[in-house]
């Protein structure tokens, strides 16, 4: 058997770009499931509330106010923290009246919201390797692959999805609205 030299330079530096490598799940990190947010400025924060399991979920984000011009702020959000304090265990209407509060007294308020998980749309986006487009998906409305039937191609445009990805989408859902 003949051993063959081995050269004494980084690929990179011969100009190999590194192997990609596709998300999965346990690329996810715990970042990934939470919305956080320094919501600041005059006026209503327009977020209205439902309870869910006794605790706030987005139910709505009025048009006009501060929350309207957060991007990825959408309903379905669970309120988890208020200005660097877990809210976890405290009754509903006392957190509202919380948020409230601090928005008329300061026009500012931090808050940390857990982002729902579909696990059955998680595991159809990494199959077809566009995890990075959970959000926008929960966004309108998908939680299995059922909801793909709905999704029309101007959605996916919007997403800014590329044709590949688009592809990819269409395989999924062989019913896609044009």
């Amino acid at each position: 058997m003949n051993k063959s030299k081995s050269v004494p330079t980084k690929l990179v530096d011969q100009g190999v770009t590194p192997i990609k490598k596709s998300c999965s799940l346990s690329d996810l990190s715990e970042k990934d499931y939470y919305f956080e947010e320094f919501f600041e400025g005059d006026g209503d924060l327009g977020i209205e509330f439902r309870e869910s399991c006794g605790l706030p979920v987005i139910k709505n984000i009025v048009k006009g106010t501060v929350a309207a011009e957060t991007y990825g702020l959408y309903p379905g959000l669970t309120l988890v923290n208020i200005n660097n304090r877990d809210i976890v265990g405290y009754a509903y209407e006392k957190v509202l009246k919380k948020v409230n509060k601090l928005w008329l007294n300061n026009n500012y308020i931090y808050l940390k919201f857990k982002k729902p998980i579909y696990t059955k749309l998680l595991k159809i986006l990494n199959q077809h390797d566009l995890l990075m487009y959970y959000d926008h998906f929960v966004e309108l409305g998908a939680k299995d692959i059922d909801d793909f039937e709905y999704i029309e191609l101007g959605d996916l445009h919007k997403m800014n999805m590329g044709e590949d990805d688009i592809k990819k989408v269409s395989k999924i859902s062989y019913n896609m609205n044009t």
